[in-house]
């Protein structure tokens, strides 16, 4: 985690500088927890199968009910400041008065946590006072607050659910013991132990980049410092409900996993548009001089990650080439060209041809993604005749990896390595069958045909979600080019068998991963998702092509939901409470739903799957 850090923090019209510790949601693990919290998972059967477990009950409130709620944590929080007496409701609901929890308060601004508490297990209104007090408390000891600069102060609320007892998973202590039944950003996790109980909040997940795991290991540590505990100590899970007011009089913003539900009639080609372009301006936003994007931002930490890869950094460049291309605008086109001109400071002749080149490196990998993406960048962009010659190098360089039995190398001299099947021989061969387009040839065609020889026996032996986007998109533009049957079958295969992974309402309780590929593990769905939008809405256009009316509406259905899941993980400014530079990730799009790393790669993948979802859905006539 983040050290003590110093910041600027405005507070109505003060200016005060403060050192915070940067408080993580962790902080609430070490917070007290009710002795009724535990007491009643205490009492609930140990004997259920995790499959067979029902899940935690939810708090049920309506939207008035918040907004009654934050106001009591207001009034409680002024009161404070002001140094009188406990604020008492001079009147409280019918429908809250039997209500009994715990409840989190957090306060913040900026993007920043200033302070937090809990309070409870109380009636509802009690514990939100109590915990709205105690977290004015903590902040009188950070920040001098006037009333006025307390109506400013973003107040957070999550109203804790009852416990519910997990059945034994093995040793708990264990990295991924807690996977089967921790849904992350929904499921919180308590630790009850003979000296205490803690827990970790559902949204600490999203609002601390921390995961289930690391959360358990943080509640572990408290329990294992008495080793003798550990095996008296029981394992819970729990649900919230969990909200947000921005200031004083301002509607309250209700969340689950820190996400504001994308229904499926928001998928239309004006919020596409929309979308489609608010991301492309992020992307060129993170574009630096050298023409180099940030590699990845964490939007919790406020930090640029060091590290970086270049065959994602080229694809970058690709995906605002493709912009650029569609939109006409300028800045994308800058961003395109300041992209295409760095990566081309790597071309290079390969010895003995002189009509074939790649893209070397600085690392001396010179992996054939890099060369394949930046070819596929030259075919689309808006004035592409200036790059023909070096797009039929980099073309024929490709060729010269290809091996009889259609494997390709996957790098070039003096590096040769066959790794990144998966990946690197698809981008060739789209960044062929674009060439193809612009200049047929007998030799891209012999290409296909043997790499189709190979691929689809190797994608039969080992099935691999990551190769089915680039060989699919490949072969569905070869196989327009020739109606080809053969191509088209393999298209077809790849894309059904992927699709069989999507998350429905049918296999998938929550809302805002409908539409998701659980391609690796049952029941999780990421910007994976993104590069996977690109494979469907080219097999999409294709069947329409050829006129395969079942798979035409087969696919748009499930093109529809993967476009929805991709608009969900677009980090929006309601979503963005916690984040302390939102420029730096409004438009970005996370790693999950509930993990908000924001990947220029992800990024590359969630435009040009828009883009192609947007023709593919909205621009076929019929």
């Amino acid at each position: 985690m983040d050290g003590p850090a110093t910041a600027t923090i405005l507070i109505g019209s003060m200016k005060t500088k403060v050192v915070l510790s940067l408080l993580s949601a962790l902080i609430l693990c070490s917070l007290p927890v009710g002795r009724a919290f535990a007491a009643d998972a205490a009492d609930r059967s140990d004997s259920a199968s995790v499959e067979a477990l029902p899940e935690p009950a939810v708090p049920a409130l309506a939207d008035h009910e918040k907004l009654f709620l934050s106001r009591v944590a207001r009034r409680a929080l002024r009161d404070t400041v002001l140094g009188r007496d406990p604020y008492e409701p001079d009147y409280i609901p019918s429908s809250l008065q039997e209500k009994t929890t715990e409840v989190v308060v957090r306060l913040r601004q900026g993007g920043f946590l200033l302070a937090a508490s809990s309070g409870g297990p109380a009636p509802i209104a009690d514990a939100v006072r109590d915990a709205a007090a105690a977290a004015g408390k903590n902040l009188a000891q950070v920040v001098e607050t006037s009333v006025g600069d307390s109506a400013e102060l973003l107040i957070e609320i999550e109203v804790v659910g009852p416990a519910q007892a997990i059945p034994s998973v093995g040793d708990w202590t264990q990295p991924r013991a807690v996977d089967s039944f921790i849904e992350p950003g929904v499921h919180g996790m308590v630790l009850a132990g003979p000296s205490g109980t803690y827990r970790f909040c559902p949204t600490e997940v999203f609002t601390s980049d921390v995961t289930v795991a690391q959360g358990l290991r943080s509640l572990a540590r408290q329990v294992q410092k008495n080793p003798m505990e550990i095996p008296k100590t029981r394992l819970y899970r729990f649900r919230t409900i969990h909200w947000y007011q921005a200031k004083a009089g301002a509607e309250i913003v209700s969340l689950h996993r820190g996400l504001v539900l994308v229904p499926p009639e928001a998928v239309t080609a004006d919020e596409l548009d929309r979308a489609i372009e608010e991301l492309a301006e992020y992307m060129v936003w993170r574009q630096k001089p050298s023409g180099l994007f940030s590699y990845e931002y964490e939007p919790a930490r406020d930090a640029f990650s060091d590290e970086d890869n270049l065959v994602r950094q080229v694809g970058a460049t690709l995906a605002l080439t493709l912009h650029a291309r569609e939109s006409g605008l300028s800045a994308s086109l800058a961003a395109s060209d300041k992209g295409i001109r760095y990566h081309l400071q790597g071309l290079r002749d390969i010895p003995g041809r002189g009509d074939a080149a790649f893209i070397a490196t600085a690392d001396g990998k010179n992996k054939l993604g890099v060369t394949a993406l930046l070819a596929l960048a030259l075919a689309q962009h808006p004035d592409r005749q200036k790059y023909t010659d070096v797009r039929s190098e980099l073309i024929e360089g490709m060729l010269w990896l290809q091996r009889p039995s259609g494997m390709f190398v996957t790098a070039f001299p003096p590096a040769e390595n066959i790794e990144a099947q998966d990946y690197f021989p698809g981008e060739a061969l789209l960044a062929m069958a674009e060439h193809y387009t612009l200049d047929p040839s007998a030799k891209i065609l012999d290409a296909f045909n043997r790499a189709m020889g190979f691929y689809r026996e190797y994608f039969r032996g080992i099935p691999s979600p990551a190769l089915v986007p680039w060989q699919s998109q490949a072969y569905a533009l070869m196989a327009q080019h020739g109606r080809r049957q053969d191509y088209a079958g393999y298209v077809f295969e790849l894309t059904d068998w992927l699709a069989k992974k999507q998350l429905t309402p049918e296999n998938c309780t929550w809302p805002e991963l409908w539409g998701g590929i659980a391609a690796y593990q049952k029941g999780r769905a990421g910007v994976a998702t993104a590069s996977y939008l690109e494979g469907f809405a080219d097999a999409l256009r294709l069947a329409r092509e050829l006129n395969d009316q079942e798979r035409v509406k087969r696919y748009e259905k499930i093109v529809r939901g993967a476009t929805r899941f991709v608009l969900q993980l677009r980090i929006r400014p309601e979503e963005a409470y916690f984040i302390r530079s939102p420029k730096n990730a409004v438009g970005g799009v996370r790693t999950t739903p509930a993990l908000d790393l924001l990947r220029i790669d992800h990024c590359q993948h969630a435009l040009v799957g828009l883009m192609k979802a947007r023709h593919a859905l909205f621009d076929h006539g019929g």
